[in-house]
């Protein structure tokens, strides 16, 4: 009797927790991929400028001030009169993140891939090359903390937003 007793004590606990009923939802603040459009992703376009919206690295070229736009592309400014920029033009390469100069040719990544552009003109810039799947596809944000897993089918992620997520199953 005494041993059926303990059993029930031990028992007990375990059942009054699997009988609390379901888990409430987690929702916590993270990061949410943002995924490419297929139709956009290799597109390199040249426009004679755009605001600044969310700039990134900043460069400076002989005269020239570069400045990334985050996941946008790369904005060039005249800098002869480092008091008083002048906007030239925008370089629009999807996912762009990072990017460098050398003998006037711009080289930035295009979410896998590698562009050239040629900037020695900065008014008109002029694509050269491309170099297909020299980066890696992105997985996951710069930020520690929770985010939504990445789905492969939608396509890849060119940026990551601030959002609740409810349940997130990946953390970093």
């Amino acid at each position: 009797m005494k041993r059926n007793f303990k059993i029930i004590l031990f028992c007990l606990p375990i059942l009054g927790m699997m009988a609390c009923g379901k888990k409430k939802d987690k929702v916590v603040d993270g990061y949410k991929p943002i995924y490419a459009e297929e139709s956009n992703l290799r597109s390199v376009e040249f426009t004679q400028g755009e605001a600044l919206v969310n700039p990134g690295r900043i460069y400076l070229y002989q005269d020239l001030l570069l400045v990334n736009e985050k996941n946008a592309g790369v904005h060039i400014y005249d800098n002869s009169d480092n008091t008083s920029p002048i906007q030239v033009s925008f370089i629009s390469i999807p996912g762009n993140m990072d990017f460098s100069v050398r003998q006037g040719v711009l080289y930035a990544d295009n979410i896998t891939d590698m562009v050239a552009v040629d900037i020695s003109n900065p008014a008109s810039p002029v694509f050269l090359s491309r170099i297909d799947n020299v980066f890696p596809s992105q997985e996951f944000p710069d930020e520690r903390g929770a985010f939504e897993c990445v789905d492969p089918s939608k396509g890849p992620v060119i940026g990551w937003e601030k959002a609740r997520l409810t349940n997130p199953k990946c953390h970093r």
